[in-house]
């Protein structure tokens, strides 16, 4: 028994019992003893379950939101380590979920410099070398994001793959950085949608 199955049972007990106690008022065993002992019973495990229920929803947030903040370590260290001698306008700065506009007008402006201006071959090598090592850190933590919503699952999936085309040489480094910005856009959105990130209301 699922427990919307469980408390619809209790709903409909409580109202039972309660029908009976107001149609048969009289002073009996059944009536006057056991029926609003049964009714208390109800009330209390409708209580308890709905107090467990915000509780647990209050955890499992709490969860998320930890396991938000340790993915979204790695996508700060990849942005920090690998964009410093570009323009400050593309950079977002600590990339914290709360700084949600900033970040999504930062990696705006990140894109479209890379667009129209490409990668100098620093950067190129940079970029090749942090993904080489940090590869299977980001293809490892697939299941951790898969704890997230399925969007944040989605954009770790895309942003593991375009760096594993990056050491594996399967897409040009410029385009495979576009797709890891525009997923990294799509994850931070995720979290700023859903208040699963470090300061939401």
């Amino acid at each position: 028994m699922t427990k919307i199955q469980f408390v619809i049972v209790l709903i409909i007990a409580l109202l039972s019992l309660s029908a009976i106690a107001f149609l048969k008022a009289e002073n009996g065993f059944l009536i006057g003893n056991i029926t609003p002992e049964l009714i208390g019973v109800c009330i209390e495990l409708l209580i308890i379950i709905f107090v467990f229920d915000v509780w647990q929803r209050k955890e499992e947030r709490n969860k998320k939101i930890k396991v938000e903040r340790r993915l979204r370590e790695f996508l700060i260290f990849f942005l920090k380590g690998n964009f410093d001698e570009f323009p400050s306008s593309c950079k977002p700065g600590n990339f914290y979920g709360k700084d949600h506009t900033q970040n999504q007008s930062a990696l705006d402006n990140l894109i479209d410099y890379i667009e129209r201006n490409g990668l100098s071959e620093k950067s190129v090598l940079g970029i090749q070398s942090y993904c080489q090592s940090e590869k299977e850190v980001f293809n490892n933590l697939i299941p951790v994001a898969a704890d997230l919503t399925n969007d944040h699952f989605k954009s770790w999936v895309r942003i593991s793959y375009f760096m594993n085309a990056i050491v594996t040489k399967n897409d040009s480094t410029s385009h495979a950085v576009i797709k890891i910005l525009q997923n990294i856009k799509r994850f931070d959105r995720e979290s700023y949608q859903n208040n699963l990130y470090v300061g939401a209301e």
